[in-house]
């Protein structure tokens, strides 16, 4: 069992045999959280694809056509 923090709450998070892209569930803020790391386990926010921005589009600004 391996176990990190919730990025959200800071709450420890159990996870038996992990895999990067494993989503697990936050016992404490019941955030979804995925596995980015395995050695160390690291977890973040688990994105929907459909709402996750592409990182050339984070800080684009709408042009003033």
């Amino acid at each position: 069992m391996e176990v990190s923090k919730c990025p959200v709450c800071d709450e420890l998070v159990e996870v038996a045999n992990p895999w990067a892209g494993l989503e697990v569930v936050c016992p404490g803020c019941g955030e979804v959280l995925r596995v980015v790391s395995v050695r160390p386990l690291r977890l973040y926010y688990a994105f929907d694809p459909d709402e996750e921005p592409l990182p050339e589009e984070e800080h684009r600004q709408p042009r003033g056509d």
